[in-house]
């Protein structure tokens, strides 16, 4: 089983090395973490997320848009990220200033059943062009939805959607035939 470990941990090592080496070139990096999740650690990054958002000096309606979509991507990754057969959450997230936009960057493993599912719901976010009508798509899966086993209710890509009001970029990326890397760019414009 340590070649499952070994292989994830090396697939997500690697991804997020590159992104950073390939983000560095034209963004600032204002906070960066690659590892397990843990509610402390949440806590820990929150602070910095924004710490860094008040010292990059960003208008106080984006600041705050950067903020939520920060907190809600990491529970997110803590709560919905799958662990390996070794019981390892592999996860990364990276937050980067440009002259017009601040990137949250985050990624976790995805078992390859799940694929799918979250492909046709993120798409089905991103074929909305009227926010209100976003909203109204957000009002209808509130009052409709149950729980899952994991607590949620499927809002959290439709709220990080509505606050960024950019599209949610995402790729999958397999690892092997059991899980993939499930990357989510959300952008909120600055300028």
């Amino acid at each position: 089983m340590a070649s499952t470990t070994n292989i994830d941990y090396e697939y997500f090592e690697t991804r997020y090395n590159g992104l950073l080496k390939e983000l560095s070139s034209d963004h600032t990096v204002l906070v960066k973490h690659f590892g397990d999740l843990a509610q402390e650690s949440i806590s820990s990054l929150e602070g910095q997320v924004e710490s860094s958002i008040i010292e990059s000096a960003i208008a106080k309606g984006p600041l705050r848009k950067i903020f939520f979509i920060s907190v809600e991507t990491l529970q997110n990754m803590l709560i919905h990220g799958h662990k390996n057969l070794d019981g390892q959450q592999r996860s990364f997230f990276i937050l980067t200033k440009d002259n017009t936009k601040v990137d949250m960057i985050s990624a976790n493993l995805i078992s390859n059943k799940a694929v799918p599912i979250l492909e046709k719901q993120i798409e089905t976010i991103n074929d909305f062009e009227d926010p209100a009508a976003l909203k109204q798509y957000y009002m209808e899966h509130l009052e409709n939805n149950q729980l899952s086993e994991k607590g949620g209710a499927g809002l959290g890509f439709i709220t990080i959607a509505m606050k960024s009001g950019n599209k949610l970029k995402v790729s999958f990326e397999k690892i092997d035939e059991n899980y993939s890397l499930f990357l989510l760019n959300s952008t909120v414009n600055i300028d």
